[in-house]
């Protein structure tokens, strides 16, 4: 094996490999140039899956430069100094593979499955493009016009409107404040130079994570990335960024016109960030409320009211305090206010600590199913494993659940979770003060209750 890797950390941790099939045996390595690999042989299925990560996602942009990170996701398709446009996807398509990436606010993640014996192509790829893409003006264009309509196409989706009033609203100084898309201002200024510029800034070894999960060696895969990556230059240090949302300060209420045969609620709440103590009884109550037909949810607007076709609790990690919140998308006829009162009533219920143990104890076991249940295939796993490498980090989390270990801490500290625990969280997070609420209403409906026809 070549001596460049510097660091490698799995072996030594087998006390706590036993407590998660997804953390154990992966083996951990940091190149001399600061690129993170991770690697879990996997001999089950003859697939690899391949995975880049770059901490890079709209929390990186700044204002009036919103969009970028994604904008920057449909470039590195575009074609590199290597490949010719249109090469990346005809390699995968000829080998049998598939290929695609996501942004969010805190990442940006490029993937390939490849059958065992072709796994190699994807990490030349990711090579190349991680400091050889190009920035051609003419292909810049015309991936903008690809990039506008995708935004606007969003905007005309009812939930997606309403989810960026909500954030933009909810956050007032923190980069959660706009979508991971950007807004269509921003879009429509910005220039390949641009583009250009917030790749080098962080698009190198230091600010990447290279996860590998499948059928293969990893010596030899180690060599491979050494060999493939290993002579680029580490990049500039990442500046941290440090902004910090103040508490809000009261309410925030919002209303957005549309046409729609539906109408929405979405209520939201500043909660806390990965491996934050709280955010444990936070994820227990998010299942407590929303998972499955009998979920508190479900059962209360849904089954007895009737008022509703779909109701849902979402709180999601983050490398920074987000957002829980809560959706419900109204049947005809029924009041919206109404819904929200009934949903105030089940956080109440959390509040007083009206849990039962049988509940609390089913809650557990169905995070740590869909946990298990999510991360059968080597993408899956491949997914978990980068994604927390990514955002568990800092000195905010705590050394044993840093990185991909929160993996292995997640569920010992689930399992840990009191119904006093969850009571004190739901009073600590859901507050009148701390909160946002976002009404989707019927244009045409509105209209008529301004001018007294509609009740």
């Amino acid at each position: 094996m070549t001596t460049l890797i510097a660091t490698a950390d799995a072996e030594a941790r087998t006390d706590i490999q036993t407590k998660s099939f997804i953390t154990r045996s992966v083996h951990k390595a940091v190149l001399a140039n600061g690129l993170t690999v991770l690697t879990r042989e996997s001999r089950e299925k003859a697939v690899v899956a391949t995975m880049i990560w770059y901490r890079a996602g709209s929390r990186n942009e700044e204002f009036g430069q919103t969009g970028k990170s994604h904008f920057l996701e449909h470039m590195l398709f575009k074609g590199t100094d290597r490949y010719k446009k249109g090469e990346i996807d005809l390699i995968t398509h000829l080998n049998g593979g598939a290929n695609n990436a996501f942004t969010w606010l805190d990442f940006t993640a490029y993937y390939f499955t490849f059958a065992s014996d072709r796994w190699g192509a994807a990490l030349e790829i990711e090579a190349s493009r991680m400091r050889g893409t190009m920035f051609d003006e003419e292909e810049f264009a015309s991936e903008k016009q690809v990039v506008q309509e995708e935004l606007r196409i969003g905007l005309d989706g009812p939930w997606e409107v309403l989810e960026n009033e909500v954030w933009a609203t909810a956050f007032r100084q923190h980069p959660y404040h706009w979508p991971t898309v950007g807004w269509l201002e921003d879009l429509e200024a910005a220039s390949a130079a641009d583009m250009k510029a917030y790749y080098d800034r962080w698009y190198h070894p230091r600010n990447a994570t290279v996860v590998l999960v499948g059928d293969f060696d990893t010596g030899e895969a180690l060599q491979k990335i050494e060999n493939l990556f290993g002579s680029i230059a580490p990049g500039p240090e990442a500046a941290p960024i440090n902004i910090v949302e103040p508490p809000q300060r009261g309410e925030k209420r919002l209303l957005v016109r549309k046409e729609t045969p539906v109408e929405r609620l979405l209520i939201a709440y500043h909660a806390p960030e990965v491996a934050h103590p709280d955010s444990y009884p936070l994820k227990v109550a998010e299942t407590l409320l929303s998972t499955g037909k009998s979920s508190r949810l479900y059962q209360r607007l849904v089954e007895r009211d009737q008022a509703v076709t779909n109701a849902d609790a979402s709180y999601h990690d983050h490398i920074d305090p987000a957002l829980f919140y809560f959706q419900a998308e109204l049947k005809p006829g029924f009041n919206i206010g109404d819904v929200e009162r009934a949903t105030y009533d089940e956080i109440d219920r959390l509040k007083r600590g009206d849990i039962s143990a049988a509940e609390i104890e089913k809650a557990k076991r169905q995070i740590e199913a869909s946990l298990v249940l999510g991360s059968e295939e080597p993408l899956q796993q491949a997914i978990l494993l980068g994604q927390y490498e990514t955002i568990a980090f800092g000195e905010r989390v705590p050394v044993e659940s840093r990185g991909y270990l929160y993996l292995d801490t997640l569920l010992e500290r689930i399992a840990a979770v009191t119904i006093d625990d969850v009571a004190a969280a739901a009073q600590k997070y859901f507050t009148q003060d701390n909160r946002t609420v976002g009404y989707l209403i019927n244009e045409g409906k509105l209209d008529e209750r301004e001018n007294g026809r509609a009740t």
